[in-house]
């Protein structure tokens, strides 16, 4: 019987993206997609962040050279495809289950969960971290700091992003503005960007940018 997931089950480590054709990529995210949906029915987990996330790990693991780069997820629960991509599809059915692998992101689990992030709000705190000990030790690796809608309106995100402003370094942040968060988002910030979505220019923009990606 054929596997169900022949592209995701060939996929060791990030770097074999780059081996992929775009339609092949959109084959991988669509069997990304089926593993969560599959195992998560059967285990239990966090589902629509995961699913919200799927073309986004795909589409960063492809253009990036990981490693030595460095992606920093700002919870757990938008982790599940990067799981997939770091080779534990053999493992997945073992998600949150007793001596299986963790629901979150864990250090001691894998060499490319680089930061042990349970919770929002710390992706890009821990990013600049990253990149200001690249600086000092002089090596040329890339970090990016992915914050959810809700993480970014936090504390620890903001005075991060005043603290990478102030020291100038290079690292990159991802706003996955998805509205995938556990409860509903409040605040001024969350109110801006639900503006923001619903301008017309801006969903014209959107629509372009999807047609050229």
């Amino acid at each position: 019987m054929d596997s169900p997931y022949q592209l995701l089950s060939q996929v060791v480590q990030p770097t074999d993206l780059h081996k992929l054709k775009d339609k092949e990529l959109l084959e991988l995210a669509r069997e990304v997609r089926q593993a969560i949906l599959d195992k998560v029915s059967l285990t239990g987990g966090h589902l629509s962040s995961n699913l919200g996330t799927v073309e986004l790990t795909i589409a960063l693991y492809a253009a990036y050279e990981i490693p030595p780069d460095k992606i920093v997820w700002d919870t757990g629960h938008q982790a599940y495809p990067h799981k997939l991509l770091t080779g534990r599809l053999d493992q997945f059915h073992t998600l949150r289950k007793h001596k299986g692998i963790s629901g979150f992101l864990r250090r001691s689990e894998h060499e490319l969960d680089v930061f042990g992030a349970g919770h929002a709000g710390t992706a890009i705190s821990a990013a600049l971290g990253f990149a200001a000990a690249r600086d000092r030790l002089g090596t040329k690796e890339r970090v990016v700091a992915i914050a959810g809608d809700a993480a970014v309106a936090s504390g620890m995100s903001w005075e991060a992003l005043n603290h990478g402003g102030e020291m100038k370094t290079d690292f990159a942040v991802v706003l996955n503005d998805n509205r995938m968060s556990i409860a509903p988002n409040v605040g001024a910030l969350t109110t801006y960007l639900q503006r923001l979505r619903s301008r017309p220019d801006f969903q014209g923009l959107a629509h372009r940018a999807k047609g050229v990606v």
